[in-house]
């Protein structure tokens, strides 16, 4: 039995007979969706609005995290001051206070009272989960897209960025179109959102896009 047991023990040693070898690491992604205090995102916002008073603006809207705190059922979250510039940053006024929070296996984000589920870990390609499970809201289906892509934002370039397909509905009456962009260690770097309602000719509802245009550590 010797010359058997050594002619397997060298054939696994050409063969690389370790199968930890083979697997590949897990990506958690947990980058993706940073929740650390003292940072923040400039963005600039594009926004159409259909219907009765139709209006376009443009302006910037800068996301503070600015403390920890603990939600309703006991887990650590960050709140996120809201602020927006109508003159390109001469004057900040804050609009909102959102939170949002990281687990093991969900970011989720509270926007207006409403939560959100935003990722899911770890990632994996073509994944899906109802962005809408936690709030009132129909199920919405979300997707990944391209995952550790790079992608350029006017001047500003990231290595690895991540696509959320959150909704593509597209019929003769509704427009509906869904999908955010995140970087690692950066976090939210694009949205996009159209919502429209075609009846009679008439168009109603929305048509937004918000872009990353600075971000960084807040300096006291």
């Amino acid at each position: 039995m010797k010359p058997l047991y050594w002619s397997v023990f060298a054939l696994c040693a050409m063969l690389s007979c370790t199968p930890e070898d083979d697997e590949q690491p897990i990506n958690l992604g947990y980058d993706y969706f940073p929740v650390e205090i003292g940072t923040y995102i400039t963005y600039k916002v594009d926004s159409i609005g259909y219907g009765i008073n139709p209006d376009t603006a443009e302006y910037l809207v800068k996301e503070v995290t600015v403390e920890q705190i603990f939600d309703g059922i006991g887990e650590t979250a960050v709140t996120v001051e809201r602020y927006r510039s109508n003159n390109e940053g001469v004057s900040w006024f804050l609009t909102d206070v959102w939170t949002k929070k990281r687990t093991a296996n969900s970011a989720q984000k509270v926007e207006e009272d409403i939560r959100y589920v935003r990722l899911l870990f770890p990632l994996e390609p073509d994944k899906s989960w109802n962005g809408n499970a936690y709030n009132f809201m129909e199920p919405w289906n979300y997707v990944y897209g391209d995952i550790d892509v790079p992608r350029n934002y006017g001047a500003l370039s990231f290595e690895q960025t991540l696509e959320v397909i959150q909704r593509n509905n597209v019929n003769l009456i509704d427009q509906e179109i869904a999908s955010e962009v995140y970087a690692r260690g950066v976090g939210l770097i694009y949205k996009r959102l159209t919502d429209l309602n075609v009846q009679g000719g008439d168009i109603t509802g929305i048509d937004m896009e918000m872009t990353i245009v600075d971000f960084g550590d807040v300096v006291e």
